[in-house]
């Protein structure tokens, strides 16, 4: 199994959660390591939602996990990238 890497997850919630952050959450400059992905993605599921839905295009496990994303980011779990000068 190849090693999961910030740039290179290979869980494809991973790359999921990966997405949306990108997309909704661009200017954070959020760099989350895979434990912080795992971290969210039990919260996602202890909350209520599943991964099958999410993927399948459920309206409610998607609001659910951009919530439960949004928390994370508010609250500091997510470890952002270093800056540079």
């Amino acid at each position: 199994m190849p090693k999961r890497t910030p740039t290179s997850p290979t869980a494809a919630y991973h790359r999921l959660l990966q997405a949306i952050l990108k997309t909704h959450f661009d200017g954070e400059n959020l760099q989350p390591s895979p434990r912080e992905l795992d971290r969210v993605s039990n919260v996602f599921t202890k909350a209520g939602g599943t991964w099958v839905g999410a993927f399948k295009g459920s309206i409610d496990d998607i609001e659910l996990l951009k919530k439960v994303i949004k928390i994370a980011v508010k609250k500091g779990v997510l470890s952002k990238a270093p800056k540079w000068g």
